[in-house]
């Protein structure tokens, strides 16, 4: 039984604050699940068409795959494309990443300076991913408390990219994803012994 404490915005996205009647090893199988399997977009792939800043293109690679970008995905073969073209003199911010189909959730996230003739030109694609591969799929932290034998306190904090709840709703699917796997393949290989 899940009861719902707290829900607020906060400036890196919101915090979700509920109680869960349940054995300490569940609670533990759903934080773990929303903190690394929960799928979420990420800037995989750029491809560079100019660079004549003073950063290395794999370092700008790495400093746009941690912008977080919203929504909630619905199959692994989705890409949002983003592009990104400045010229210098200016601070190149996310909400310069422009796309048709997708959104960044910060819009004032610096990621580089640009001086006088100085010049980036960047197409990016968001691809959907999850924290167990890398940290920038990652969209939430949770942490957990035993309050009873049989209830803990969670508090998740969220990046902005989903709503901390459907974070909650989707890690309780893949877990009962999962255990019904197990169950299948338990029963099939019962049935392989008989």
């Amino acid at each position: 039984m899940i009861n719902i404490k707290e829900k607020e915005k906060t400036k890196i996205g919101e915090i979700f604050k509920f109680t869960l009647k349940a054995p300490i090893s569940f609670s533990n199988a759903i934080r773990r699940i929303m903190i690394s399997e929960v799928p979420t977009y990420a800037i995989e792939n750029v491809y560079v068409h100019e660079n004549t800043s003073s950063m290395h293109d794999e370092i700008l690679a790495h400093r746009l795959g941690l912008i977080p970008i919203k929504g909630k995905p619905v199959s692994e073969d989705e890409v949002i494309t983003f592009t990104l073209i400045k010229e210098g003199p200016c601070t190149v911010y996310s909400s310069d990443l422009k796309s048709e189909n997708g959104e960044v959730v910060f819009k004032n996230i610096p990621i580089i300076k640009l001086r006088e003739g100085q010049r980036i030109e960047l197409v990016c694609e968001a691809t959907v991913g999850i924290g167990k591969i890398h940290a920038k799929w990652q969209p939430c932290n949770a942490t957990y408390k035993q309050i009873s034998d049989d209830e803990v306190e969670f508090l998740v904090e969220s990046f902005g990219n989903m709503d901390p709840e459907d974070i909650l709703k989707t890690s309780v699917e893949i877990l009962k994803n999962k255990a019904e796997v197990f169950l299948s393949e338990l029963e099939a290989s019962n049935l392989k012994e008989d």
